[in-house]
């Protein structure tokens, strides 16, 4: 689970309200956010990968201001039209398709503002973004970049500087020589043009989904910001896109659209969008009988809006909630503005004992009675390695089932045969 840091000092003053620490404190979990460790001067809380608006402390401030009663309501992203331009070249289809942008000018930054935005970015990538795979985020110092720019795709011998390097790198040198590039270098296995972002004087920007230049490196200094992200998904790539616009916007950012163009690219719209909602699945669902004017108040405790219409009420979603579904998610939405712990929990009138139904008494009986007889019982994964199913077995593999984008070479097909893990086990 990702993990965020709150100084109490920076909360409170994001907060625009004096707000007590044990106050703060106890209102954390009722956000959904698990407390892993507190101190006299911070606390870090772990929160959902879903819930991307919460990977640092302007949004976290943002869904206490809602429980606590400071601010209601959906916050609206205001996007004034820039003047600046993307242009993705058709070269770039087969490789990294799309991409989006935003501007963020008039902002002051210091080293903990800074240090959250990377860990934002890094949780997105790890989260929408599978590793960098699906989603990719760059953040530049504007001033730094002469406008329109173009996405294209380009030879491994083009050379650019990276950031945290001095020397100008080819991209393969870039790929096996620094941190990032090691570790990513495998999206891009198969592929002899890479995707680059570039200036209308030449500079090398950024190297999706590896890395940035240095020249566009964010200090301190920097007060307007160019958010670009590629992605392989139009769809996740605006969604992230929104998550990174609303905290720039949330850190006193003002925002400005970047007009996008060329194969299949466009300007993003990062509108709110409604969905309907009864107020009968409310109350069936958390067992609660009130109003619809009660439900929309704890809706707008939860940062959404919303409106009766008829028999239902019409709430409305920023863009950068995209973990909101359907109706039931807005029931949940419902019991935390509502204040979980003012549920009441009801003791069942009848109760009854469980017990181990015939067929679990006669499996346990076999089984001690193998084990009595000399033999050992083995419990293996129903997720398997593939060297272990197949390779060593000369079994065939063309319908194995595999597991998309596993973390472990040991547990990433699904099991078709007991046989290959028994002897392995034999084999140890």
């Amino acid at each position: 689970m990702p993990v965020v840091t709150l100084y109490f000092n920076r909360l409170q003053k994001i907060l625009e309200r004096k707000v007590s620490i044990e106050k703060i404190v106890s209102a954390l979990p009722l956000l959904g956010l698990d407390i892993e460790e507190e101190t006299k001067d911070h606390v870090n809380v772990e929160y959902s990968p879903n819930r991307p608006d919460f990977s640092t402390d302007y949004g976290i401030a943002n869904g206490l201001q809602g429980l606590l009663g400071i601010k209601l309501g959906m916050i609206k992203l205001k996007i004034k039209k820039g003047k600046d331009a993307i242009k993705a070249d058709s070269s770039i289809t087969k490789v990294r398709p799309y991409i989006t942008a935003i501007e963020a000018r008039n902002g002051i930054l210091d080293d903990e503002t800074i240090r959250q935005f990377i860990a934002m970015q890094e949780d997105l990538h790890n989260g929408i973004g599978r590793r960098r795979k699906k989603v990719s985020i760059g953040i530049h110092d504007l001033d730094k970049i002469q406008f329109p720019l173009m996405y294209n795709a380009v030879s491994r011998t083009h050379r650019f500087v990276p950031i945290g390097s001095e020397d100008e790198m080819t991209i393969s040198e870039v790929l096996q020589k620094t941190e990032t590039g090691t570790m990513y270098m495998n999206l891009l296995e198969g592929s002899e043009m890479v995707p680059a972002i570039i200036d209308s004087v030449g500079n090398t920007i950024s190297f999706p989904p590896i890395i940035n230049s240095k020249l566009t490196e964010v200090t301190t200094k920097s007060q307007n910001l160019l958010v670009e992200v590629t992605a392989t998904d139009k769809n996740a790539a605006e969604d992230t896109l929104a998550v990174v616009a609303y905290i720039l916007q949330s850190a006193g950012f003002q925002l400005y659209s970047v007009r996008i163009s060329g194969a299949n690219n466009s300007t993003p719209s990062l509108d709110a969008r409604n969905m309907l909602l009864d107020p009968t699945l409310v109350t069936e669902t958390l067992g609660l009988d009130v109003s619809p004017s009660v439900i929309i108040k704890s809706i707008r405790k939860s940062r959404l809006d919303g409106k009766i219409k008829g028999q239902r009420i019409i709430c409305t979603i920023p863009r950068y909630r995209a973990d909101i579904f359907g109706p039931i998610d807005l029931v949940e939405e419902v019991a935390l503005g509502h204040c979980v712990q003012n549920l009441d929990p009801t003791i069942p009138e009848s109760s009854s004992a469980g017990q181990k139904n015939r067929i679990t008494v006669l499996l346990d009986a076999a089984r001690s009675t193998m084990i009595g007889l000399g033999y050992s019982e083995v419990m293996n994964f129903g997720l398997v390695g593939k060297h272990t199913q197949y390779d060593l077995t000369s079994r065939d593999a063309s319908r194995m089932i595999s597991v998309a984008d596993s973390k472990s070479q040991e547990h990433h097909i699904l099991r078709d045969a007991l046989l290959p893990g028994l002897i392995d086990v034999l084999s140890k």
